[in-house]
């Protein structure tokens, strides 16, 4: 999948997670999304990585559930680094972090992949 494509998706799900949790909100229009749904793929890259490397057993332990919790964190770094996400509270993380993923997980499985 394209960068392009992938950032899309990113923002979508970002979308999807402000409309269906509450406690979520993405302040500012199109331009706002597409930066946030920025700035929480390089978090993700990053960080992301970093923790799923560091904390391996634990996801095995757990078969994969933890990389709900990275997820959260992965949120809560990104809502950090710009003003213009807001999550208020455990469960408004915890919800987004599903959401996001969920919504992510589909999107890539019905776009068609290009080589």
């Amino acid at each position: 999948m394209g960068l392009l494509v992938s950032w899309l998706v990113i923002a979508a799900a970002v979308v999807v997670a402000a409309w269906i949790v509450p406690g979520v909100d993405v302040e500012g229009g199109f331009w706002s999304i597409l930066l946030v749904a920025a700035v929480l793929a390089l978090v993700n890259v990053i960080l992301g990585t970093i923790l799923r490397v560091l904390t391996f057993p634990i996801m095995v332990l757990t078969l994969g559930l933890f990389s709900i919790v990275i997820n959260m964190i992965v949120l809560w770094v990104t809502t950090l680094l710009t003003d213009r996400l807001e999550i208020d509270g455990f469960w408004a993380y915890f919800l987004a972090a599903l959401v996001i993923a969920v919504v992510t997980a589909l999107l890539q499985l019905l776009l068609p992949e290009r080589d």
